[in-house]
């Protein structure tokens, strides 16, 4: 019997990349809260799926005994930290107390449990940042991430935290992230100013999603982990394999865009306003799951991966037109 993976947070920009690498091997059952029923209906066609609001115990433990998944994958968040800073109680019902029923449900019936973190649980001062450096956060997003990380490991040590790095690619949930907007604007003719200043080790959807299913799957038979991986425990950091910047990304785009240089505009992140305190360089050191068998690309191939993708969709688009 195919194994089912529950994936929360299913119509976000993970949770998107994680449902459809995950369909390969796993049955997949899916959670949304705040988007549309026809665009979760749209977007998640063919997947188990239901509307929950994660900070109810009650609900989530019927919908854990319903589904009862051989793994649980928890993407859902509140993920922008400018929003958080100006909504502290709502960031930390979801952010933290949703996790840790999460966790503890997950725990009471040894369902492995993945929870993602961030790379902004660090102040951006003494990278690159392995598993056990100390955490710092400089905003309020990445103190409620390290709070909740805390609380999943002080209830379910068998859990793994995955922080993520900065995640790049195109969605289809109707938000537009930085890397799309990069995309359009410059074929647009358009210049953009890019922080050439704040550091992180990227990764497209496509490879974090990747990695978490490679963690999702450890331990458990050959259907979905065919590697062989014993369980993952504890602290895994899931970045790219080089310490890159927003301006450094757009100009290797437009190199594969063909166009001239100039449209990438590189500015200070300390000369921007911003709610949230940013961190210089959060750069991640990932080595324990290269270990493991995570292998991101090089950024250019992962960013021309997504333009050609892109580029094949539309064509074949308009072709049915």
């Amino acid at each position: 019997m195919v194994p089912t993976l529950l994936i929360t947070g299913a119509t976000g920009f993970l949770g998107q990349y994680t449902v459809a690498a995950a369909r390969k091997r796993w049955r997949v059952a899916g959670t949304f809260h705040r988007t549309r029923r026809e665009d979760a209906e749209r977007l998640l066609a063919g997947v188990d799926s239901g509307r929950i609001d994660l900070t109810d115990f009650r609900d989530v433990r019927e919908m854990l005994d319903a589904v009862r998944p051989k793994a649980v994958i928890h993407t859902a968040a509140l993920a922008d930290p400018n929003y958080c800073e100006q909504h502290p109680d709502e960031s930390l019902r979801v952010n933290v107390q949703a996790t840790l029923n999460l966790a503890g449900l997950c725990s009471d019936r040894e369902i492995p449990f993945v929870f993602t973190s961030t790379d902004l649980v660090f102040d951006g001062s003494r990278a690159p940042y392995a598993e056990d450096a100390p955490l710092s956060p400089l905003n309020l997003y990445g103190e409620h991430k390290a709070l909740a990380e805390q609380a999943v490991l002080d209830r379910y040590a068998e859990a793994v935290i995955c922080r993520m790095p900065l995640l790049f690619g195109f969605s289809a949930n109707g938000r537009v992230p930085f890397f799309q907007r990069m995309v359009g604007e410059f074929q647009s003719g358009r210049p953009m100013t890019l922080f050439a200043d704040e550091l992180r080790t990227p990764v497209s959807g496509a490879v974090a999603a990747a990695g978490l299913l490679l963690v999702a799957g450890s331990g458990l038979d050959e259907s979905v982990n065919p590697k062989e991986i014993e369980r993952v425990r504890g602290l895994l950091h899931l970045g790219g394999r080089e310490s890159i910047s927003r301006y450094e990304m757009g100009l290797q785009m437009l190199d594969l865009l063909g166009l001239p240089p100039e449209l990438a505009q590189p500015i200070s992140f300390r000369d921007v306003p911003a709610v949230a305190a940013r961190a210089a360089n959060v750069s991640l050191d990932s080595s324990r799951a290269y270990a493991l068998g995570f292998d991101p690309p090089p950024i250019r191939n992962q960013i021309e991966r997504i333009l050609r993708r892109t580029a094949e969709e539309k064509t074949a688009t308009d072709e049915h037109r």
